[in-house]
């Protein structure tokens, strides 16, 4: 018995459990780290891909609900009706329209439910978009209930006194040069820029805003999508445009109220995009 017990330790002690040696662990973790270095920017890809077409997806209910309200009222646009100049906390959008208030001091989410398209859709996540994580008046504290804007040119003034009457489009109908597979809508607007609820743009021979010139960024794009932006057109599709001036990142990168900016002079590639999208012509009122 005596002789099995020791018989018994000596082989318990020839083997030992199996451990790692610190070479062995360190090669792991080298492996770990080459596998997350190649994985990463791949998922990161991948979940860029997926917020751009959970914000197209949104443009395209929003769309939606703007067709059919013009359905509803003989084709006559939704109201855009904005306060277009003055400091960014007090531009805001009336009573009167798609959507009121302005997002960069608004708390809650009455401004998105006292707009007229919310009876058409009253879900209120598609007015952001997903990549957007900016905050009320940038506090860090309430997250921004919109970042999405609907360009100037639809029905922006209702007013035939108003002196911006006659460059809008104010009935659905009357989209024509460019048509209305070209006519730019709903623009994912960047969150430095973003206030009332109008994207503005300047028109080719038409229409200079605060007498800028020409080729000046009124309104700025959002970037956040890889430098990309989403947009929808008045036939009800969207798209995901990729920007591709240097100047256009270079602007998206400051650290300041995104208005009134200089893009390139007679060869913008991006701002080129969006004069195509706007009324070629004095529409017909």
């Amino acid at each position: 018995m005596t002789g099995r017990a020791t018989a018994g330790a000596q082989d318990a002690t020839a083997r030992p459990y199996p451990a790692f040696t610190l070479i062995e662990l360190l090669v792991v973790i080298a492996i770990i780290a080459i596998l997350a270095a190649m994985l990463l920017p791949a998922l990161g890809r991948a979940r860029l891909k997926v917020q751009a077409a959970s914000c197209m997806n949104n443009l395209k209910q929003l769309q939606l609900s703007w067709v059919l309200y013009s359905d509803d009222h003989d084709q006559h646009m939704p109201p855009n009706t904005p306060i277009i100049t003055g400091a960014r906390d007090s531009l805001s959008d009336s009573t009167n329209s798609w959507i009121v208030g302005n997002t960069w001091i608004d708390a809650s989410n009455l401004s998105i439910e006292q707009g007229v398209l919310f009876r058409y859709n009253k879900s209120r996540g598609i007015y952001h978009c997903p990549a957007d994580r900016s905050t009320v008046r940038d506090q860090g504290q309430v997250r921004r209930n919109r970042s999405v804007s609907l360009s100037c040119y639809m029905n922006m003034a209702q007013d035939p006194q108003d002196q911006y009457y006659r460059i809008c489009w104010h009935k659905v109908s009357a989209i024509q040069n460019p048509g209305p597979a070209n006519a730019l809508t709903f623009v994912d607007e960047h969150e430095k820029s973003v206030q009332q609820g109008t994207f503005g743009i300047n028109a080719l021979n038409r229409q200079s805003f605060f007498e800028t010139p020409l080729w000046t960024w009124i309104s700025f794009p959002a970037t956040r999508h890889g430098d990309a932006g989403t947009v929808s057109f008045a036939d009800g599709h969207t798209e995901v445009w990729r920007w591709r001036e240097p100047n256009t990142m270079r602007l998206s990168a400051q650290n300041a109220w995104l208005v009134l900016q200089p893009a390139i002079s007679t060869t913008d590639r991006d701002l080129a995009r969006f004069f195509r999208g706007v009324p070629q012509t004095v529409p017909i009122p």
